[in-house]
């Protein structure tokens, strides 16, 4: 039995990873490399297998980096299922049509098509629900189960060949409004699993909505705007939940909330349909029949005419708008007016990897180039980690723990959070090795 670790390995994007196991390939999602230049180059390498001979793509969540670059895997001849949660299902198809559009402005450099895109859904013919057992040929079995991370995350568990398997994908948060903790691992021999927040410890929930309604209070007072970059999934559906009960609780003044997001919005049409997935609170609010993603302070604006109509150079609004690690999309034009004025602020709800343009203005960059212009950064950078869609380091040591793996790879990292959680995971006894970008291991 063969393990690749055909991306995440030494990064936190590009979740890939191929098992030959029971006579079968398969592959733990197939996700899109982000941030640094010389990183998202890998996009275009080779992929360190054969695609034709894939037989199961089971994906955990529905975020790029875990999903999009399935419909490359398509056209180099992947003919097999894609496995998935219901949720997913739906997540996926929004993210690679909006990745497939993207790609296509990309011109002669485009990883794939529209058509790809198309192609690649057609693949998507398993849906499970957490705790359903699905069985392969080969003697294979294989289970989501509820990773607390997204709507419709999970963590995928094998039973193959006497062992059980456990890839982590993206690990949850406790105590996160929209989605469920996440489920303990059963007992496992080999533990695939995520570092992203391997070095450090989220602040509580609770202290995170207080010093997201300190940063409005303050910027509103000053008569500057609060510029949100936030991920179309999950992040953004978050804020606008603990938004309105801000305001409903009147801990907020009365203002102009923009969602320049149309992704986002897409998104939020999906999360609408699950509601009966969300925890008891939220789920409880949705049936008194209060919508948090359409109340009266929230503008959406779809279209591109719309969002140029906000008035981001005046003051006095919440703009949430993608992309969550400034590389792209409406929150540019947002920064670009806003950086330079220091009454207004940007509030920084997710992970920014390195190389990103939300990680250098997070770092304490005092000018940075947006949209062929250089501008200043003089308005007030906040951080909130507790809102993050990861387990911190305590979550994940206590994950690791219950699933008592004989063996422990670590991915999905950064190398400061990579060693701290190693260092960790080593003092309780556990052994642990960090592989390299396509580095193969015998289990």
């Amino acid at each position: 039995m063969k393990l690749t670790f055909a991306g995440a390995a030494g990064t936190v994007t590009g979740s890939c990873f191929h098992l030959e196991a029971g006579g079968r390939q398969l592959l733990v999602d197939c996700g899109m490399f982000q941030g640094l230049p010389d990183l998202e180059e890998r996009n275009y390498e080779p992929f360190p297998f054969d695609p034709k001979k894939v037989e199961w793509v089971f994906l955990t969540h529905g975020h790029l980096d875990h999903l999009g670059l399935i419909p490359r895997l398509v056209r180099e001849g992947f003919r097999g299922k894609v496995a998935s949660t219901v949720p997913t299902r739906d997540i996926a198809h929004i993210m690679l049509m909006d990745a497939a559009r993207i790609q296509e402005e990309e011109g002669d450099d485009a990883l794939y098509t529209w058509e790809d895109a198309l192609a690649a859904l057609d693949r998507f013919q398993v849906h499970l629900e957490y705790g359903e057992v699905l069985s392969l040929p080969g003697g294979i079995q294989a289970k989501f189960n509820d990773a607390g991370h997204i709507l419709g995350a999970a963590f995928v568990e094998l039973h193959v060949e006497g062992k059980t398997i456990v890839f982590s994908g993206d690990l949850g948060n406790r105590g996160k409004p929209l989605v469920e903790d996440p489920s303990y691992p059963p007992k496992a021999d080999v533990l695939v699993l995520e570092s992203t927040y391997g070095d450090r410890v989220h602040r509580p929930i609770e202290e995170s909505i207080e010093t997201l309604r300190q940063a409005i209070w303050e910027t509103l007072s000053a008569g500057g705007n609060v510029i949100i970059p936030s991920f179309a999934l999950e992040r953004t559906q978050e804020v606008l939940y603990i938004l309105f009960n801000l305001w409903r609780e009147r801990k907020i003044p009365r203002c102009r909330i923009y969602l320049d997001s149309p992704l986002a919005t897409h998104a939020i049409r999906i999360f609408e349909r699950y509601t009966d997935r969300f925890p008891e609170p939220a789920r409880r609010t949705f049936l008194k029949k209060r919508n948090p993603f359409d109340f009266e302070l929230l503008e959406y604006t779809l279209t591109k005419r719309a969002s140029k109509r906000i008035p981001s150079d005046e003051g006095g609004a919440i703009i949430i708008a993608g992309s969550g690690m400034c590389t792209g999309g409406r929150v540019l034009f947002h920064l670009r007016k806003n950086l330079p004025r220091p009454e207004s602020s940007v509030v920084f709800v997710g992970f920014q990897a390195v190389g990103t343009l939300g990680r250098q203005i997070l770092d304490g960059a005092t000018q940075v180039e947006i949209l062929g212009s250089i501008v200043p950064v003089r308005a007030k950078i906040w951080r909130i980690d507790g809102l993050s869609a990861h387990a911190d380091q305590p979550i994940l040591v206590d994950w690791a723990l219950h699933a008592d793996p004989e063996q422990v790879f670590l991915v999905h990292g950064e190398e400061p959070a990579l060693s701290a959680l190693s260092e960790r995971l080593h003092r309780h006894g556990l052994s642990v090795h960090v592989p390299a970008w396509h580095e193969t291991v015998e289990l």
